[in-house]
């Protein structure tokens, strides 16, 4: 900088030394002596521009190379130009720290584009006009279309899918189903918030979970034919084998058959009853979604459980939770569920039942019921939501089952932690 100080200075001095000889002429009245040094005054105001301008037009070059991200400029040998040696150093240098900058953006975004279209799920970025901002290509490869600019524009793939993505609550996750000629998908979809560029978008993810739920759903079928076997075999067994052994009875063993047909009798209906409870985990009907507030519920269930002796504490915050479900479902969920807790409860000399209801982070209603009961062993743990699985002597083994499928016709989930000795806690998430 300390040689374009000279130069600046050096044409600032010569313009002031002529400006100082004109007006001493001037002041002594000669005037044609004081057209000389005029013109110096002109030529050295015109140097003195033109030294600026060039100063000017290179700082404007680097400042547009800057905001057009053009970093193939370069300043070398412009020293003759105007510019000092030092500042065409510091302009090489922003250039270079700019480019190798970029440099780095791009690779990172190369990298991360070849990472989300190489993940095997779909993602789907919309905007608040429901612009598709980002789609990567594995949702592309889903919907087997061309690229689609409006939300509006997935109405081919799926009448619905454009709603259920308009509407999708973060945390929630919804599953619908589409075909492609003779392929069905079963999409998993969830979405999430967030900003960028003071843009408040939305993400969502589209996995297909068809392969994870034919082999779920195999699983289920062979746990309740394993079930279904066992029940329907003990049954059966002792029947056919009373049944030979007394095909022909005679007088001596009349008391016998007597007993015998008593046996029959007994299991049939047990037979019979079990089918019952079948046709019931089977045929729970779609839920009529009404708004209702959680503590009318409660008040409800508290009289109900009254007249069966059985009492409970609860809590809600706050006292204006709304729920949004089929009325009567919800109270047999919540009955099933305190019932069980007072079971487990039993070696107590009085139960400890808390039901509390809030709203989670994202204003969704969570629902607990909590004992402090002998609890549930870690084995047993996973299998309680089985149909037919029971660890009650006197139990069907559909309860926990019916539950289940209840808030899943809810949209909603429902599980349990426990530890051995120290009760347990359902949790209900709609």
């Amino acid at each position: 900088m300390k040689k374009y100080n000279i130069k600046l200075l050096w044409r600032i001095g010569i313009l002031i030394l002529f400006s100082g000889i004109t007006g001493y002429l001037l002041s002594i009245q000669f005037y044609w002596a004081s057209i000389f040094p005029c013109l110096a005054i002109i030529w050295a105001s015109h140097h003195l521009f033109s030294f600026q301008k060039r100063n000017t037009k290179d700082m404007k070059r680097l400042i547009n190379a800057i905001q057009f991200s053009e970093f193939n400029i370069s300043f070398k040998n412009f020293s003759e130009k105007g510019l000092s040696p030092e500042l065409i150093s510091d302009m090489e240098t922003s250039i270079l720290h700019f480019n190798n900058k970029l440099k780095k953006i791009e690779a990172e975004q190369n990298f991360y584009n070849i990472l989300l279209n190489r993940i095997d799920f779909g993602i789907i970025v919309i905007d608040k006009q429901e612009k598709i901002s980002w789609i990567n290509k594995s949702a592309l490869d889903l919907f087997e279309k061309p690229q689609p600019r409006q939300l509006s524009d997935l109405e081919k793939v799926s009448s619905s899918l454009p709603k259920i993505l308009r509407e999708l609550l973060p945390k929630e996750t919804k599953i619908i189903k589409i075909e492609h000629g003779k392929t069905i998908h079963q999409l998993a979809i969830t979405s999430i918030y967030f900003t960028l560029e003071g843009k408040q978008l939305k993400l969502i993810s589209l996995k297909n979970i068809q392969t994870v739920l034919e082999e779920s759903e195999s699983d289920a079928w062979k746990k309740l034919i394993r079930v279904l076997t066992h029940e329907i075999m003990n049954s059966i067994t002792p029947i056919i084998s009373l049944s030979e052994t007394f095909a022909h009875p005679d007088k001596e063993n009349q008391e016998m058959l007597i007993q015998a047909m008593q046996i029959i009798h007994r299991r049939s209906k047990g037979l019979i009853r079990f089918t019952h409870n079948y046709q019931k985990l089977s045929r729970i009907p779609n839920p009529i979604i009404t708004s209702f507030k959680a503590s009318e519920l409660i008040e409800d269930i508290t009289q109900l459980l009254q007249a069966d002796g059985l009492s409970f504490s609860y809590h809600i915050q706050p006292l204006s939770v709304l729920l949004k479900a089929d009325r009567g479902q919800m109270e047999q969920v919540m009955i099933n569920l305190i019932k069980n807790a007072h079971e487990a409860s039993s070696e107590q000399v009085r139960a400890e039942i808390n039901v509390e209801i809030s709203l989670n982070e994202y204003q969704r209603p969570m629902i607990k019921v909590i004992d402090k009961g002998q609890g549930i062993l870690p084995d047993v743990l996973d299998k309680i939501f089985v149909p037919f699985f029971t660890t009650k002597k006197s139990g069907s083994g559909i309860g926990l089952s019916i539950c289940r499928q209840i808030i899943n016709l809810h949209g909603g989930t429902i599980s349990v932690k426990s530890e051995v000795g120290k009760g347990s806690c359902f949790y209900i998430s709609l």
